[in-house]
């Protein structure tokens, strides 16, 4: 096995945080004397079990696919262009948009694609393949944990090391399409198209030894949002101000339940351009 796929293998193991079990004490409580177990008779005999033994969860598999990209469970990664491909699929078509990708298990009822990927995993290759998070979305906190109303000093190359450019890649037939997430956006505020990328990779964080974006299942925010992995830097992205201004654009998505993959790559000013209008409907004929 070649360098890069050791090193990936290595990170899949060791990546998950240890975090020592908190122990409570209560110093003035008298203590009690040791009671011995009582000693366990023989066990009582039960019918067969009808049910097939669970199966064991196995490590991800990792296949080299040629000199460049490699797959690894349900991620497919290339190391010199730096992309990363998962599957996923539509979610919704119409209404308000929170996020742009969830977990199966997480806020479903307000994003346009959910996927069942393992999230520790796709961070796990964000960071392998050198993208660098950014906190430069979301206040400092003070001791207590509180935000304390000032933003982190971030230099410019860590911020351009934290943009990437999130796509959906899918077929109808035989035509294949590929969009970025940007144009399957629309703000009803001034009736445009999200402007066109970038995305901040932000990490989301570790809280008790967990990782939180596993548990939310929050994966690409619109609405800025510490537990998720990405987040859009854009204007209108603070619910607190903007909430109800980010719609489906239903005429670009293809039916819920299609299948799409889902590409994030390093974000090129080349891909950049300026906010579209919306597209009007075709007018009916006759």
């Amino acid at each position: 096995m070649s360098y890069f796929p050791r090193c990936l293998v290595l990170c899949l193991v060791l990546w998950h945080p240890v975090v020592a079990a908190e122990q409570s004490t209560k110093p003035d409580a008298p203590a009690k004397p040791e009671t011995p177990p009582p000693t366990p008779g023989p066990p009582t005999p039960g019918p067969p079990s009808t049910e097939p033994p669970a199966p064991l969860k196995a490590a991800p598999t990792i296949v080299q696919l040629d000199a460049d990209r490699f797959k690894i469970g349900d991620f497919e990664l290339n190391k010199q262009t730096r992309a990363i491909r998962f599957p996923a699929v539509i979610n919704m078509r119409e209404g308000l948009l929170e996020f742009v990708i969830v977990h199966d298990k997480g806020k479903v009822h307000e994003s346009l694609l959910r996927t069942s990927v393992n999230i520790t995993h796709l961070n796990i290759t964000l960071k392998l393949l050198r993208y660098q998070s950014s906190p430069e979305l979301f206040m400092l906190r003070d001791e207590d944990g509180f935000p304390n109303g000032l933003m982190p000093a971030v230099d410019a190359k860590t911020k351009a090391a934290a943009r990437v450019d999130i796509r959906m890649l899918w077929k109808d037939g035989e035509t294949e399409h590929s969009v970025s997430v940007n144009e399957c956006i629309n703000n009803t505020r001034n009736n445009k198209v999200m402007p066109a990328g970038p995305w901040v990779y932000g990490g989301s964080a570790v809280y008790n030894g967990r990782y939180v974006a596993e548990m939310t299942g929050d994966i690409v925010a619109i609405l800025t949002n510490e537990a998720a992995i990405f987040n859009y830097p854009g204007e209108n992205n603070r619910i607190n101000a903007d909430y109800g201004v980010w719609y489906a654009l239903t005429k670009v998505i293809p039916d819920v339940g299609t299948p799409v993959i889902v590409e994030i790559r390093p974000w090129s000013q080349s891909a950049k351009s300026e906010s579209k209008p919306t597209p009007k409907p075709a007018p009916k004929a006759e």
